[in-house]
């Protein structure tokens, strides 16, 4: 469904070639379709190479939108700002270092409410963000039914719902990219006691930073070390103060900041989601579901197996592979026509 009606008209002609290709970084948990995405947006030409001090790949792509290049980059898979792998580190950084002027969160429909924490973490980081529902076809023969525009209505970001691998949704996308434009979005609110934790260490940070001051305090209090390097250095002999009141917030949740944290996220979600996402209360079993339930159990497992041994294996590889389509091949098209024109063809030609 599209919420951007009409022809494009929010474009100045092509820039010149020396100018910047804008970036727009695709972000979300691994198997969310991001790589289709990417591969949809930039074609057959991208480049794959390792990230500064790293052995993870980042891939590297350009687009032309509406006569404007965009230089696409497919970040590693993440789940929060807080990283855990190397890999999250690295798409952290790209969000850091890189500057985007585009990020695009893409999602699982099927998997909303766990995902939309990250997402609600990225609006108050203050990026640039706006939101892709993908897989929302498999969502659909779930019986699961997202309303979109009240979800974008909600978050106060573009939100689109989207199959990429399908092509649905792949227009809304690109208009998304061409016209993006920030806008001074709701932070959501925490409880009343984090909010203040929160304001005390963004009081004391005197520089400027990639992320919004509650991103960096909350980060800071969840104790990122690289973070808490970059915080360092830039403050300097300030950092002393922030360092203190980090140790005075972090003894006084000592043991529960990070559970707190998690359950005030999803707690912001669920209510994101009210009148927003609709599940059925049974939910349909497909026969891939089935297939996968019957796989895993011993005696099933093993009849399945052996179903596809039989027919996979025997009659479709030895008696029609090895056989039918053989005894085909040598009889009736080389024997009876091929072998008989080829000798006739050089018998001519001596």
């Amino acid at each position: 469904m599209s919420f951007f009606k009409g022809k494009f008209s929010c474009h100045a002609p092509l820039a010149d070639a020396s100018c910047r290709a804008k970036k727009v970084a695709l972000v979300g948990n691994p198997n969310v379709g991001k790589s289709v995405l990417f591969n949809a947006l930039t074609g057959a030409y991208v480049t794959v190479s390792n990230y500064p001090g790293t052995s993870v790949e980042v891939a590297r792509g350009t687009a032309v939108i509406k006569r404007e290049s965009f230089e696409i980059i497919d970040t590693p898979g993440m789940y929060s700002l807080l990283p855990i792998t190397e890999e999250e580190r690295v798409a952290r950084r790209i969000l850091l270092n890189d500057s985007p002027d585009v990020v695009i969160h893409v999602v699982d429909a099927r998997n909303l409410e766990r995902m939309l924490t990250m997402t609600i973490q990225l609006i108050e980081a203050g990026l640039p963000v706006f939101l892709v529902v993908n897989i929302m076809d498999e969502a659909e023969r779930l019986g699961i039914n997202i309303e979109i525009p009240l979800l974008e209505k909600r978050l106060g970001i573009p939100v689109v719902g989207a199959a990429v691998a399908r092509k649905r949704g792949l227009s809304e996308i690109l208009e998304n990219i061409a016209c993006f434009t920030q806008a001074n979005h709701t932070v959501p609110d925490y409880s009343r006691w984090l909010e203040s934790d929160i304001a005390e260490i963004t009081e004391l940070l005197r520089s400027r930073f990639s992320l919004s001051p509650k991103a960096i305090a909350l980060l800071l209090l969840q104790r990122d070390q690289e973070i808490t390097d970059l915080v360092r250095t830039a403050e300097g002999e300030s950092f002393a103060a922030v360092e203190a009141k980090l140790r005075e917030k972090t003894y006084a949740r000592r043991g529960s900041f990070h559970l707190d944290l998690s359950l005030e996220r999803r707690r912001i979600a669920e209510k994101l989601l009210e009148g927003v996402f609709r599940a059925p209360d049974k939910r349909k079993v497909t026969l891939s579901d089935k297939l996968s339930r019957w796989a895993v159990q011993p005696l099933t497992g093993a009849l399945l197996l052996s179903i596809v041994l039989y027919y996979g294996l025997y009659q479709f590889v030895g008696v029609f592979g090895a056989g039918t389509m053989v005894k085909f091949l040598e009889g009736t098209v080389f024997e009876g026509h091929f072998n008989p024109w080829i000798t006739g063809v050089v018998r001519d030609v001596i």
